[in-house]
């Protein structure tokens, strides 16, 4: 099997299944997708290749979250619908956000992806999205975020910064953030709190999760709508921007979701 980093490693049946589970599949179910979907595995299968043949076999509610990654992937190319996914997930865990602000720093003025504030604590939040799901945030992208976090800290009195990515972090970041102070947030990091689990916790997933034309997609997102939620919060907003059959649609996939 040959990882999204061009690594090869020995096709894990476990981890599949552990991937599988998270989404509310029943033990059972899983066994069948796994069993299923061995007659289909080849030497030099991509990891690409077998979540596509797994997100085939699932179906509604449990397609969409299992297919989360590359919906949020679908807000780029640009990181700004990213920043605002984000600014909504920290809205959600009681921060008050805001975006893109030039904040003046000691020596130069600094464009800040998302201030937050939650009770006296004020954090700097740096977005760095990545177009590619192989990519990891690099030490590079760590020490740029701390460097603006000092020159920004003794005129904005920040408590801390944090780095968020919608992939993984290398072990350079990891060592550095936890040495350094500096938050960290990515897919499945920190454990068991990561983007995944806080857009599960707070039922919050983007719009890209559900099925549609990237056509639809890009028009929604172009004018604000990001969420599902908005879908069926604001459908005044959004129904005028798509095809009667296709907002009926989108409603339906979206109460599916988002049902308890």
């Amino acid at each position: 099997m040959i990882k999204r980093s061009g690594e090869r490693e020995e096709y894990d049946r476990s981890k599949t299944k552990t991937a599988i589970l998270r989404v509310g599949v029943s033990d059972k179910e899983a066994e069948d997708i796994l069993d299923r979907l061995a007659p289909q595995l080849y030497n030099g299968i991509t990891t690409e290749e077998i979540y596509r043949r797994v997100h085939k076999m699932l179906q509604g509610r449990k397609a969409a979250k299992f297919g989360l990654k590359k919906a949020i992937l679908r807000l780029g190319p640009e990181g700004e619908n990213f920043e605002n996914f984000m600014a909504r997930l920290f809205q959600a865990e009681g921060y008050e956000t805001r975006n893109r602000l030039m904040l003046q720093g000691r020596c130069v003025q600094h464009e800040v992806d998302i201030l937050m504030r939650r009770g006296a604590e004020n954090v700097m939040v740096e977005c760095k999205f990545h177009n590619s799901l192989g990519t990891k945030c690099s030490i590079q992208t760590a020490l740029y975020t701390h460097a603006r976090f000092l020159d920004l800290n003794e005129s904005t009195k920040l408590d801390r910064a944090f780095l968020v990515t919608n992939t993984r972090f290398s072990n350079e970041v990891l060592r550095y953030a936890q040495c350094m102070g500096m938050g960290l947030l990515g897919w499945k990091h920190p454990e068991g709190e990561g983007i995944e689990q806080l857009a599960e916790r707070h039922q919050l997933f983007p719009v890209t999760a559900l099925e549609m034309r990237r056509s639809d997609q890009a028009v929604l997102l172009s004018n604000g709508i990001l969420l599902v939620n908005d879908l069926l919060e604001r459908p005044d907003a959004f129904r005028p921007l798509v095809s009667k059959q296709v907002a009926m649609g989108l409603e339906d996939q979206a109460r599916e979701l988002l049902a308890r």
